[in-house]
């Protein structure tokens, strides 16, 4: 079904070069097994009530973002988003977004590109609340996280509070993108974006302009600084309560007493939160396999954690953010008597730009 597709088989090999380079660099089997066996599990079940609370601030975000489209919504949108994420765990190039718009407008008196839309958006917040933690470590590095900034902020002018502002800036520049674009005329936008493309065909350039053009139609909920504020301040829970997840697990592999104060072990998770996060960015395939992995443990390798536990640690995190959604969506999407399968057969005739990466072209 996706052996046609570009983006697939670009996925595919980042993700299999990335995973290569993670067991190339960070894992010796039989050190690594002894390392998942001695973990401690029992915090795996209280660390998955934090992801679950993260899935509601997630659905709480969505429904703000969504007001203008739907107003109250009808049914539980908490179950079309943990769908949508057990979609993305299983279909390549991250078609679980268009799925979860899809179904979103089975069950609600919305469009799916006009839903699309919001994703986009939700997508966008979270590379800033991502962006803001790791500017929080550089700031934590005032206050002591030796560890996490230390060693770099020793050989930057201005020491930590300078590192703070750099981590700054990436933050300020994507929030100041988006407040620039969801507050221009979607016309002025469309040709900001047609003349940055001159280079591509005409053909291309249209196609790329008609999925810009449904995305911004989505960032006119957030057309005010006030609400882009708003948005923003939903982001900040839902990774809090994702960090807290990774921060229980990392108690289970003991990797507290690696750290000298409680500070800068939170900032190791903040670190790790963003690297391993924002790296679902980059093509890859169903449920960012390889690049989560690799810079989640490149990032706790650079924290001084030993590359085996690092990996293995990684590893463990990955598949708890996998395995339940997966299992859970699979359940709720048979109770509302739906199949994946029809789905996304829904959503490639839903008339969403990116829809047709459902199938081969």
């Amino acid at each position: 079904m996706f052996l046609g597709n570009k983006a697939f088989w670009l996925g595919a090999i980042v993700s299999a070069a990335f995973l290569a380079v993670f067991i190339w660099l960070f894992v010796d089997f039989d050190t690594i097994s002894d390392v998942l066996t001695e973990a401690n599990y029992l915090y795996v079940a209280p660390s998955l009530a934090f992801y679950f609370v993260a899935v509601w601030f997630r659905s709480e975000r969505w429904k703000f973002l969504l007001r203008p489209l739907i107003g109250v919504p009808q049914k539980s949108i908490y179950s079309v988003v943990v769908v949508g994420y057990m979609a993305n765990n299983l279909i390549p190039v991250r078609i679980g977004e268009v799925v979860r718009s899809y179904y979103l407008s089975l069950r609600e008196s919305c469009s799916a590109p006009a839903a699309f839309g919001t994703v986009a958006v939700e997508r966008a917040t979270d590379v800033l609340a991502l962006l803001f933690f790791l500017a929080a470590a550089g700031l934590m590095g005032t206050v002591g996280v030796e560890r996490a900034v230390g060693d770099i902020s020793s050989d930057v002018p201005g020491g930590a509070a300078m590192l703070a502002m750099v981590a700054l800036l990436p933050f300020l520049s994507v929030f100041g993108a988006i407040l620039v674009i969801s507050t221009a005329s979607r016309t002025t936008v469309l040709g900001w974006i047609d003349r940055f493309m001159f280079m591509l065909g005409r053909g291309l350039r249209d196609r790329l302009l008609g999925i810009a053009d449904r995305l911004i139609e989505g960032l006119t909920v957030v057309s005010s600084p006030s609400d882009m504020a708003k948005v923003f301040a939903w982001s900040i829970p839902v990774w809090a309560s994702e960090a807290t997840m990774y921060y229980l697990i990392a108690i289970g592999f003991d990797l507290r007493p690696i750290f000298d104060s409680q500070v800068e072990f939170i900032a190791a998770i903040l670190v790790f939160t963003a690297a391993a996060n924002l790296a679902g960015v980059l093509p890859s395939t169903a449920g960012s396999w390889g690049p989560f992995d690799f810079f989640g443990a490149a990032a706790l390798v650079a924290l001084g954690i030993g590359q085996e536990v690092a990996a293995a640690y990684a590893l463990t995190v990955h598949v708890v953010l996998w395995l339940p959604p997966t299992v859970v969506g699979a359940v709720l999407l048979v109770m509302d008597g739906n199949s994946l399968s029809g789905l996304m057969k829904g959503a490639k005739e839903s008339d969403q730009p990116i829809a047709g990466d459902i199938s081969s072209k």
